[in-house]
């Protein structure tokens, strides 16, 4: 059964399970990212020189870690919920005034298809010659809020930084024509 719930309470519960997926997702994040998962991430591509000719996703590492970054979170997940939160009885009479007073009722929180990662990867330049080479999480989770009344699917979308590098790169020459000598300054 699903009713109308005032929107100071969806907005209360809605923030406390942003907070609860979030942390979910931070404890899965630091027990599976480690120090070198940029290197494990990307394929990066030399010239003769040394110099960074390409950088490709390695997919086959990403959807691993998507993986048991969902498993984990998952995990964390029910383990947070089932706690559920804790919202202030005022709130629920949908004046503000009364937002955040009283006792606490406690709202059961059930993950339901829990879990979605995507990552988007972000090239930003840094200066004349440095590029930042950014790679990023986009997590969603659906949990099913379970209150007095009826219940409520509330989504939870976070963004979390897993790795980033600078590229640094050749500075490049400036060419004045006229300009006396090789015209090229550097």
């Amino acid at each position: 059964m699903v009713l109308f719930v005032n929107p100071i309470v969806a907005g209360a519960a809605k923030a406390k399970i942003e907070a609860l997926t979030t942390k979910a997702v931070n404890r899965a994040i630091a027990d599976i990212v480690t120090a070198g998962t940029y290197r494990e991430l990307t394929d990066i591509r030399y010239d003769e020189r040394g110099k960074i000719t390409s950088i490709s996703a390695n997919m086959l590492q990403m959807n691993g870690l998507s993986s048991d970054i969902v498993n984990t979170s998952n995990g964390f997940l029910e383990l947070f919920s089932a706690q559920g939160i804790a919202v202030p009885l005022g709130t629920f009479s949908g004046l503000p005034i009364l937002t955040g007073k009283g006792p606490n009722v406690n709202l059961r929180v059930v993950p339901i298809g829990s879990v979605r990662c995507k990552f988007d990867s972000h090239f930003i330049g840094q200066g004349i010659n440095q590029t930042l080479h950014r790679i990023t999480l986009k997590v969603q989770s659906i949990v099913n809020l379970i209150m007095p009344l009826g219940s409520r699917n509330i989504t939870a979308e976070i963004e979390v930084l897993v790795c980033d590098s600078i590229i640094v790169g050749e500075v490049p020459g400036i060419w004045f024509p006229g300009w006396p000598g090789t015209g090229l300054l550097q």
